[in-house]
């Protein structure tokens, strides 16, 4: 009798029970795609940063092992020249860094700036990363640059195209090939001179004789420059995992808005949905109905509707994901721990948003609500 009743009461008022549904699915769409957009983010720059080439970055100490929270140009270049004669190393090469916030101020957007001419005391980038050229052609001055095909797809770029970065506008020399650190690169030489970084890069690459050997030449690294920070390139995925602090933050606060959101849409709508009801619920009390019947039917109406509106955040959220990614360079990422979370905020507030409804209705005196007009 119970679950009928729900389901009548659910179908009586479509209007309603669509406005609720798609209050709970702004909020998980609010918690999936703004997660996604974090999460994706990190993810495939984290992987990127993991495809360098070097099985070592050399960084001063204190900042975030991915560099997004670096001073971007803190460290001397002149420390290649010590790296390069440790035990183990094969060879060397400094990287600058430059974050900037990304397309239509959303995420952030790297810019980097390698050495594409060897010199006695390191090596290029291109040696260590295995980066190739596929269209156009290799940087022949400072005012050119580089990009990744899938950077030059999404902004649809090809190479002779202008390109605004620092305040100057470079020309796209080439697309290269496999994705690897920034999609952008320059010149260190011409970041340097843009960022008033003379001698100075971000961190350096380190390529070891044998691979398997890492783990003692990063030991000799810290034994001949301690007070800076040595990094295993095939842990850089898990800085990112682990998120930024202030952005771990920023989550916790969207999650607390979409709760807060979505229970006041149910709140609003169980409360108008009993008010409306009263003659009924008078008629219930009446045949011997008792408070944790009609309680428990109301919650219950609240989870249909919670579920049912979860679902369409769903749909939604990955409607806007493939949006986001066939359109933009944003990468968007489901984690199964977010899709859990989100299910239980819409549950949760569906819950929550009609308790004191569901409470009040249980409280009223058959005899008023009968006479209720």
């Amino acid at each position: 009798m119970r679950h009928s009743f729900v389901l009548a009461n659910v179908l009586a008022r479509p209007t309603r029970t669509i406005a609720s549904m798609l209050g709970i699915a702004l909020g998980v769409v609010l918690i999936l795609v703004t997660v996604g957009l974090a999460r994706g983010i990190l993810y495939e720059t984290g992987q990127r940063e993991k495809n360098v080439g070097a099985e070592i970055i050399f960084q001063s100490a204190g900042t975030l092992g991915a560099s997004i929270t670096a001073t971007p140009m803190a460290m001397p270049v002149a420390y290649t020249k010590r790296l390069r004669q440790i035990e183990g190393v094969r060879a060397v090469t400094p990287i600058g860094r430059y974050i900037r916030s990304g397309a239509g101020g959303i995420g952030f957007e790297m810019i980097e700036g390698i050495v594409d001419h060897p010199t006695e005391d390191y090596t290029t980038y291109a040696d260590i990363s295995g980066i190739r050229i596929v269209e156009g052609r290799p940087m022949q001055s400072d005012e050119e640059v580089l990009v990744d095909r899938h950077y030059a797809t999404t902004k649809k770029l090809a190479p002779g195209a202008r390109l605004e970065l620092l305040n100057h506008t470079f020309t796209i020399a080439g697309i290269y090939e496999p994705e690897s650190g920034a999609r952008v690169k320059m010149r260190l030489s011409k970041m340097q001179q843009l960022l008033g970084a003379e001698g100075k890069c971000s961190s350096i690459l380190v390529k070891c004789l044998a691979p398997d050997e890492q783990e003692r030449v990063a030991e000799r690294i810290e034994a001949a420059l301690p007070g800076n920070q040595v990094i295993f390139t095939r842990d850089i995925p898990s800085y990112y995992d682990r998120g930024i602090p202030s952005l771990n933050i920023f989550l916790r606060v969207v999650v607390g808005l979409a709760l807060t959101v979505s229970a006041l849409v149910i709140l609003l709508a169980m409360y108008t949905s009993i008010t409306e009801r009263t003659r009924e619920i008078g008629i219930l009390k009446s045949l011997g109905a008792s408070r944790r019947f009609i309680i428990a039917a109301i919650e219950k109406e609240a989870l249909v509707i919670s579920a049912m509106g979860v679902a369409i955040g769903y749909v939604l959220s990955f409607l806007t994901k493939v949006g986001i990614m066939r359109y933009t360079s944003l990468i968007v990422r489901f984690e199964w721990s977010w899709l859990l979370v989100a299910t239980g905020v819409g549950l949760l507030a569906g819950a929550l948003g009609a308790l004191y409804p569901a409470v009040r209705a249980a409280r009223q005196d058959p005899v008023r609500a009968l006479a209720y007009e």
